[in-house]
Order: C-alpha cells, then structure tokens, then sequence
C-alpha cells in the first residue's frame, strides 16, 4: 500500500498546479523563458518556430490594424515614430515581464503586445 501512495504524491507534485492557458500572454512567456534557457540549441526545439509565429502574427495584425486606422482618419493605437515599431525580441520579452503575472494570465499575446507598444510608444493627446 505504501508504493502507491508514494507514486501517488509523487505524481501530485510534479504536475504543475497553474499552466498558463494557450494563447495567453503568461503562456507564451513561459515557453519563451524554457527556450531562452536551452540557449542556442533553442533553435532545433520544435515550439521555436510555433512561438516565433504566434508572435509574428500578433505584431502583423497590430500593425494592419494601426495602419488601418490611419488611412481611416481614426485614433492609431501606437505612436512609433516609424511605420513599423522597432521591438526586439529580448526587449518585448523584458517588457512583457513588466506586465504583473494576474494581467498576463488573462491577456492574450495580441493584447500584450499592444499594450508594450503603447507603453514604449505612447501618444501625445
């Protein structure tokens, strides 16, 4: 009876108690943070490419909304100085981290990112 109860607590306590959702803003800094921790052999893990996608197309789809809204003559939801913000991978990463962990669990990465190009971008009223 002990072997199993061993397994048991065993089992309990490596499964982790409070996975980030997919698609929200904690999840894909927990997955950066796994691969930025695997260093250069990051690039052979199959969730590189998944994650550099998801995070490409979060920052196309703020971009053709920005850019939609100035053609359109409405408020732009940035105000890069530059047609295209200049975001690096480490910096949004930095600043993503700024977001207290609560609000990135309920964020999704799209929402994230927008709000980190609104903060690093602010515009003038």
């Amino acid at each position: 009876m002990r072997p199993v109860f061993a397994a048991a607590l065993l089992l309990a306590l490596s499964t982790p108690t409070a996975a980030a959702a997919p698609g929200t803003a904690e999840n894909f800094l927990n997955r950066a943070d796994r691969l930025l921790g695997k260093g250069p052999m990051a690039l052979f893990d199959g969730d590189y490419k998944k994650l550099k996608a998801e995070g490409t197309a979060a920052g196309e789809s703020i971009r053709r909304e920005r850019e939609a809204a100035e053609k359109a003559g409405r408020p732009i939801l940035y105000c890069s100085p530059k047609p295209r913000a200049d975001l690096g991978d480490r910096e949004f990463l930095s600043r993503l981290r700024q977001i207290p962990q609560a609000e990135r669990q309920r964020l999704t990465l799209r929402a994230a990112m927008l709000q980190v190009l609104q903060r690093k971008y602010p515009c003038r009223k």
